[in-house]
Parts: C-alpha cells; structure tokens; sequence
C-alpha cells in the first residue's frame, strides 16, 4: 500500500515538474511575431506639363447698369397742373420734343397783361417827363435838377424796368409746358393733374435707353494686364468686354467697351472703368439697375504659364515632381489669378511637371502616380489660351 501511494506522489511530482519546465520554457523563448509585409501607399494625381507662351489674361469684375444720360424734368414756374401726358408715367416711353404736362396758363396770362400795362404807364411817365422839362425851359438852368437830367433817367429805368418784367412774364408763360429734352423712358414720375407744384422741384426723371454704361471696380495692377497706359486714352480701345446677367427671367450676353477711366484710387486700391454698351433693336435689351459681370480681356502678356488653379499649393506655391516622381513644393510668382486658372510669370521650367492637388494636404517627399488631367479640364484650359 505504502509502495502505490508513493508511485503516485512521484507520477505527481513529475507532472508538475513538466509543467513548470513548459511554462518556463514560454516565458523564457517567446514565439516570433508573424512577418508583415510593409507596402507604400502610392496617391493617383492629376499633374500638368508647364508651357510658357503670349497669353491674354481675362479680368473679372461686377456692376450695375446706369444710363448714360438720366435728366431730372422740373419747371422753372410754379402753378396748378391742369394737363397731364398718359404717356407721364413710370416705364413711359416718350420722344424728344413731346409735350408731358401743362400748368393753367391764366395766371401767367394775366401776368403778361398787367407787365404790358407797366410798360404801357412807364412809357407814359417817360413822355411827361421830357415835356416837363421842355416847358420849363431846362436847357438854360445851372443845376442837374433844373435840367431835368435825374428825372429823366428816372423814367427811362422805369420804362426799361417794365420792359424786363414784360419779358420775365412772357418766359414765365413759355415755361407752362414740360417738354421732353431727349427720347427715352420716365421713372420716379411724381405728378398728377390739379397738382399745384413749385418751381425747381423734380417731377419726374428721363433716362435713355439707347445707350447704358457699367461702372467696374479693378484692381491697380490689373490696368497693366489690359494693356492700359495711365495718361493715354487710346490704350482704352483696344479693350474687349462682355458682360452677362440675368434680365426679364432670361440670361443675357452684351458686348462693351471701355470709354473712360476714374482717376484715383480708394482705400481698397481700386479705380472703376466705365463701360458703355449700346442696346440693339433686336436681342435682350441692357436697363439700368441689372446686375452684371463682366470679363475684360486686353493686349497679350507676354511669356505666361498658365496652370489650373488646382495647382496652387500655399500661397505663392505649386506642387512638383521631382525624377524619382515625389513632390516637391515650389516657390513661384504668381501674376494672377481667378477662379478657373493661375497665371505665372517665374518659379517653373518647360520641363516642369506641376501636380494638381486642389485642397489636398500632402507632405514634402511624397511618392505618388502621375496621370494625365482631365479632358475637359485641358480643353477648357486650351480655348482660354486661345481667347
């Protein structure tokens, strides 16, 4: 019995000897951890090759169409209206020379009568005079007075006195009628028959419609990318502009040109240039108070490199391939830019290979795949080129 109770602790001892060695021996040999591959994650861009050539920079800007010529209509009298025009209203259309309103003319016709009358007494007056003093025998009295020298000036002034109001009435009754100075359309009319109305206040205001101009804000330094020499007038001409908007529900395009410059600068450092546009008799017309916006293309810059403006990265920086094709950020000058395409004048070679990141944050070093750009995104670089 004593022999089987010490084979078993012995079996025992030897068991748990086993497993001390097996635990010992994990502990002290760890398995080896599985071998992963490690693979470079390499990013698909779009990049562009650099050209450099002659380029015509288009200018962007925004306005809003005034008339050309807009006329307050006032009287130089005051009076009751008595007659209106239908055509006296806003939106109406009138030609130069029409008749829009009439005053009562009685007032200024009794007027003219009691000027006439005026003239009539002072006429008179002056006769009287000249028959006094050659009763009186003037011409052999010592003083002025006696000869009747200031009583006849006197009468002489008051008949020129009564001539002038004579004429005064006769204007003021050639003034009863408001005509039309020029062809074009009403707004702001505010009068009505039986009105009584003062003289010099606005009645109405009358604008063409003929002729319309725009008022565009650009920048300092866009003047020489059009080609516009400060102090020369003609450098004005050669300008194209088009402009587009949106008028009576429907989208319109008109074709401008430069005639003028502000001079000076404000705080932004903008001057305006003033575009005018002549309406046709077919096709949308141009009114005041449309919105539009305007592109302006000029004389060529000479040796651009234009690129998409995908390109830039910072802000005068671009996104380049080295030969082991990662990226290299770039320093350039930027002559400007708008939001399709970025114009350089330095910071890239011919042989450049410009990668079109967009808002994407890359890190310098980077490995990536070059592809060609998008079709629609060469041809539209393309056409702006050639435009």
């Amino acid at each position: 019995m004593k022999r089987i109770v010490s084979l078993r602790a012995l079996v025992a001892l030897l068991a748990a000897l086993a497993m001390a060695l097996a635990v010992a021996a994990l502990y002290l040999v760890p398995p080896s951890p599985p071998a992963v591959k490690s693979e470079e994650t390499i990013l698909a861009l779009d990049t562009w090759q650099v050209e450099w050539k002659d380029v015509v920079i288009p200018v962007h800007s925004q306005g809003l169409v005034r008339a050309r010529h807009e006329l307050p209509l006032s009287l130089e009298v005051s009076g009751r209206v008595q007659d209106v025009s239908p055509l006296l209203a806003d939106g109406g259309r009138v030609t130069a020379g029409e008749v829009l309103l009439k005053l009562d003319p009685e007032p200024f016709a009794l007027d003219v009568t009691a000027q006439q009358n005026a003239v009539h007494a002072a006429r008179l007056h002056l006769e009287e005079t000249r028959a006094r003093a050659r009763v009186s025998g003037s011409a052999k009295r010592s003083s002025a007075l006696g000869r009747f020298e200031p009583q006849l000036d006197e009468a002489n002034s008051r008949l020129a006195s009564a001539r002038a109001g004579l004429r005064q009435a006769q204007r003021n009754q050639e003034q009863t009628e408001l005509v039309a100075p020029i062809s074009g359309r009403l707004k702001a009319v505010q009068v009505m028959a039986g009105q009584q109305i003062q003289a010099g206040s606005i009645l109405a205001r009358l604008y063409q419609e003929d002729q319309v101009e725009v008022r565009l804000p650009v920048r300092d330094e866009w003047l020489a990318l059009l080609g516009i020499m400060p102090g020369d007038e003609g450098t004005l001409e050669p300008v194209n502009v088009t402009l587009r908007g949106r008028f009576a529900g429907r989208d319109g395009q008109w074709s401008g040109r430069v005639v003028r410059r502000e001079g000076g600068l404000n705080k932004n450092r903008m001057m305006h240039l003033i575009v005018q546009v002549t309406n046709s008799e077919d096709g949308l017309p141009l009114e005041p108070g449309v919105l539009v916006q305007a592109e302006l293309r000029g004389a060529p810059t000479k040796n651009v490199a234009v690129l998409p403006r995908a390109a830039q990265a910072g802000e005068n920086a671009v996104w380049v391939l080295d030969e082991d094709k990662r990226l290299r950020r770039q320093s350039v000058a930027i002559l400007h830019h708008d939001d399709d395409s970025l114009y350089l004048h330095d910071g890239v070679t011919a042989s450049s290979r410009v990668v079109l990141a967009g808002d994407l944050q890359l890190l310098e070093g980077m490995r990536i795949d070059p592809r060609p750009p998008a079709s629609g995104l060469a041809d539209r670089s393309a056409t702006e080129t050639a435009l």
